[in-house]
């Protein structure tokens, strides 16, 4: 099967449009479980999100977000739709600590109380987090009701909204608690996106990284004009950065709306990534805690590590995993002094576990032959590996952290604000 993904249009030069052109919006789209999901995007195009969401003959809306866009983005949102109709807005702190079923269970009863409908909207606004807590949220309630997604940063708007799984986490690991229900509607505001911190910024556009070195490394020449590790995106280069995203995603979810099969692929560095994000989570204080791109970014170098202590990554591949991180300007080592045995205790409970059977020594993981060349098409694209070659590339991280500044972003560079 040819899992490659052809390039989007490229889209026209910003010296040929106008500033109503970038503040108009453009539609995209993807195809999913038998759905068509609309994409708007623009620059500058609040009050053109709103009058969308407005158009929506909604009897209330449920604005989801988390306390650092609640004052901002959300709240002006949520302000203008209730001009349409009654909005309530539910906030939650920042945080996967806080991406859990107690967060759910609240906005369930708050929106109950509030008066919920089967002709309610829920709206997520934000990133990834509080878009899963708003998705499971529309999916549960009356079996679901319709979900638009407005994200707010980069690894929103290219990966996690696209998708029709939706999940919170668990002590255990992450997203271990879900279901599958589709978008009506995703809302961006490139503009809004273009806001977002260096470190968010480099964050997000790790997860397009993976697309490219896992599923369409066509791409790559277009990254490696892009991606900046001083993160100084306009609103135009995440724009294309978006389209690249989702050339690969709509690809995918095509042929596999579930993510049970080739969808998987997107799980490159997932393994080791989400265990080093939950550990980080627990391990020292908050701030030190590392983002999701930043985890997957780590855990694309761990799999390249040990697809190559397997023998079936050459060099020359590995190097170009860590070119591109260079260029999106994460630092490819890990500071946070986590142990290898708490990753594997997370491991354990991969969101992937039992798709294939392991020994009691292994884990199942997404791993390349060669870039875009995944291992495992018979087996859900996933890999046996023993859990000493994973705990070998976590303590060659941890040595690298050791002796490693950061570079020229000093204590950012390792993910620290």
């Amino acid at each position: 099967m040819d899992l490659q993904a052809p390039s989007p249009a490229a889209p026209a030069p910003a010296d040929t449009e106008t500033s109503a052109d970038r503040r108009r919006l453009r539609e995209r789209h993807f195809d999913v479980a038998d759905k068509r999901v609309r994409v708007l995007l623009g620059e500058d195009v609040q009050d053109e999100l709103a009058e969308t969401l407005g158009s929506m003959q909604a009897d209330r809306f449920i604005v989801v977000t988390d306390d650092n866009v609640a004052d901002v983005v959300a709240g002006k949102l949520a302000g203008a739709l209730d001009a349409v109709a009654p909005a309530l807005l539910l906030s939650h702190p920042p945080g996967e600590e806080h991406k859990n079923l107690a967060t759910l269970s609240r906005f369930i009863d708050l929106a109950l109380d509030f008066g919920a409908t089967r002709r309610t909207v829920v709206v997520a606004v934000g990133g990834g987090i509080p878009g899963n807590i708003a998705g499971l949220l529309a999916g549960l309630l009356f079996r679901g009701v319709r979900l638009v997604h407005v994200p707010t940063t980069v690894i929103a708007a290219c990966d996690s909204v696209i998708s029709v799984k939706q999940a919170v986490n668990t002590s255990h690991a992450k997203n271990m608690v879900g279901l599958y229900h589709p978008p009506e509607l995703i809302l961006v505001d490139l503009a809004v996106v273009a806001q977002g911190s260096p470190r968010d910024l480099r964050s997000g556009t790790c997860e397009t990284v993976k697309n490219a070195l896992a599923i369409d490394p066509s791409q790559i020449p277009r990254l490696r004009r892009l991606l900046r590790p001083r993160a100084d995106y306009a609103p135009a280069d995440l724009g294309e950065i978006f389209d690249l995203s989702l050339a690969v995603k709509s690809r995918l979810l095509l042929e596999d709306p579930y993510e049970k099969y080739s969808g998987l692929l997107l799980e490159y560095g997932h393994t080791i990534g989400h265990a080093l994000e939950l550990a980080s989570t627990a391990h020292g204080p908050k701030e030190a805690a590392l983002k999701h791109g930043e985890a997957v970014a780590l855990g694309m170098i761990a799999a390249a590590d040990v697809a190559r202590r397997m023998g079936l990554l050459d060099a020359a591949d590995v190097a170009v995993h860590e070119e591109l991180i260079d260029r999106v300007g994460v630092c490819r080592c890990l500071t946070a002094g986590i142990a290898p045995k708490t990753v594997l205790h997370h491991i354990a409970f991969d969101n992937k576990r039992g798709y294939r059977s392991c020994d009691g020594d292994e884990v199942a993981m997404v791993l390349l032959s060669a870039l875009g060349k995944p291992l495992g098409a018979d087996e859900h694209y996933l890999t046996p590996v023993p859990h000493a070659h994973v705990a070998a590339a976590v303590h060659d991280l941890l040595r690298r952290g050791g002796e490693c500044s950061g570079g020229a972003r000093g204590a950012e560079g390792h993910g620290i604000s």
